[in-house]
């Protein structure tokens, strides 16, 4: 099949995006027929594996409404004594990879596998929220080959970090720095020699947490205050890019901001603060951001499109139930 890095190169932009965000336009019925098809799935699965058995307190749920009815709600501190040892002989699949929170559970991080599907599927979530990010309205595809797009996430085994990982290997982006320097190198270190890089190279793309881009907006104007530009003698097109920066911001009466270095094509970020910092990302980078919701133990749940309004399910990770409140307080007592 045609990768999506081949559409792109090809200008196909309407393969490119009904491959990727036709998922926005499923109706309720397709998308409850997809997310039931790939629940039983995975009760099939659960049934031959331990994990499965006791979480599911020996049930064998052939439907739906079966698995409703006889499977209890359960929390992290039911997968925990499987998870936090990485018992990969209880799973129901051997995982491609094992992923951690920053959350903790006891005194340890909380590990969740992550199976080689979940990791491929990741590939098609992370085209939408390049198409999403970037796009004007529907069927519209505005960014193009190799961009460079900020290294600002957590490493491996942080979930953002497999998402880079994964983008690597799916689309044309470059980051800065390199994904294997970067992956190696202390969190400071990292976003001093992406914003460096930048400099030189230009800036396309952002993704990370929101507090995180306020924070390195912050920097670059601490840091670029009374900046020598002697280094930059050498390389014309970084000297007039900070030239002209340094003009802008001068001229508005403020630090420079990277909207003053960048045009960028779009951001990407998440996390439950988003709300918080919208506006300063906005003034910030010059872009308003698309909010992606994911978690480790979920991969993405949803993302916004390009009108920045409420969020659409993804529909192939996770099944999406919303209980009752009495049920709830049920389950809880």
């Amino acid at each position: 099949m045609t990768t999506g890095a081949e559409l792109l190169k090809d200008h196909k932009y309407q393969e490119l995006w009904q491959r990727y965000c036709g998922f926005i336009d499923l109706s309720l019925q397709e998308f409850m027929t997809m997310q039931q098809r790939l629940l039983l799935e995975q009760l099939e699965l659960l049934k031959k594996c331990e994990l499965g058995k006791d979480v599911m307190r020996g049930a064998a749920p052939d439907t739906v409404e079966q698995f409703r009815a006889q499977v209890p709600l359960t929390t992290y501190e039911d997968y925990a004594p499987y998870l936090l040892e990485r018992r990969e002989d209880a799973l129901p699949a051997k995982p491609f990879l094992w992923q951690h929170t920053s959350g903790l559970s006891g005194e340890v991080y909380k590990w969740t596998p992550t199976t080689a599907r979940v990791y491929k599927e990741m590939g098609p979530v992370i085209w939408a929220m390049l198409i999403f990010a970037t796009c004007k309205g529907r069927n519209d595809v505005s960014f193009s080959s190799n961009e460079n797009i900020l290294y600002a996430l957590a490493p491996p085994p942080y979930t953002t970090g497999s998402w880079g990982r994964r983008a690597s290997e799916e689309t044309p982006l470059n980051f800065l720095p390199p994904l294997d320097e970067a992956e190696a190198m202390p969190f400071d270190q990292r976003l001093r020699e992406g914003l460096k890089m930048g400099v030189y190279e230009g800036i396309d793309l952002a993704f990370g947490l929101p507090s995180l881009l306020v924070t390195l907006a912050e920097r670059l104007g601490k840091r670029t205050k009374g900046q020598s530009l002697r280094p930059l003698l050498k390389h014309p097109s970084a000297l007039a890019r900070v030239i002209k920066a340094k003009a802008k911001s001068k001229i508005a009466g403020r630090p420079l901001l990277p909207k003053d270095l960048w045009s960028l094509s779009g951001i990407a970020v998440t996390g439950s603060n988003i709300a918080l910092y919208r506006e300063q990302i906005k003034e910030m980078w010059g872009r308003d951001p698309l909010d992606v919701y994911g978690s480790t133990e979920g991969a993405v749940l949803a993302m916004q499109t390009w009108d920045r309004e409420g969020m659409t399910f993804i529909p192939y990770f996770n099944f999406f139930e919303f209980i009752p409140e009495e049920e709830h307080l049920k389950a809880s007592a």
